[in-house]
């Protein structure tokens, strides 16, 4: 049966996109169980994926990892999804086959950070695809198979205006900077 499974994911992870589902009730199902999934990664140390996810759960791409650090014990955990690393992410879901047992969803990521060096919001952006399966036991969509991929944006797709990003990461991530300490130096480049 994992097998099977398995050969269904790949399957559809390779196969060519086929039309959307027109706003069907397992479309909006299929839409919540991904949005609770960037939910949980959103909470990073908090965020319990394996709440939305089925098993077996095959990921290609891992949305996080442990730092070696030599021990025997688990180093901190090393956040590599999008969702979790920027400081503000943004992301559009497109369902690109549903079936009555499998969906392929297609997920472009945004994130968007702050450059304090350079006074600056950039941005990353990501490719995700997850493959759900509705479970036999009590008709929910779960994720099985899950992968994602960095990329370059293109010029005609970069967001113009970039969102001000500068007064939440002085007070989240960069609260013990100094503001004005930073833009004297970024103004002498």
């Amino acid at each position: 049966m994992r097998l099977a499974r398995l050969v269904v994911c790949v399957l559809l992870l390779s196969g060519p996109a086929l039309a959307e589902d027109g706003g069907s009730e397992a479309e909006t199902e299929i839409r919540a169980a991904v949005a609770q999934w960037y939910d949980e990664l959103l909470k990073k140390e908090d965020g319990r994926v394996d709440r939305v996810v089925g098993r077996p759960f095959f990921e290609a791409s891992r949305y996080y990892h442990h730092a070696d650090n030599g021990s025997a014990a688990l180093g901190p955990r090393i956040y590599s999804s999008l969702a979790a690393r920027a400081l503000q992410f943004t992301y559009d879901m497109k369902i690109r086959r549903v079936d009555p047992n499998f969906a392929r969803v297609s997920v472009r990521e945004r994130g968007y950070f702050y450059a304090a060096a350079a006074q600056r919001t950039y941005e990353s952006a990501a490719d995700s695809d997850f493959i759900l399966e509705r479970q036999e036991e009590d008709g929910k969509w779960r994720i099985v198979a899950y992968r994602s991929g960095s990329y370059g944006i293109p010029p005609n797709m970069k967001t113009d205006p970039m969102p001000d990003l500068r007064d939440l990461y002085y007070s989240t991530r960069g609260k013990d900077r100094d503001p004005e300490a930073d833009a004297r130096e970024a103004a002498k480049f």
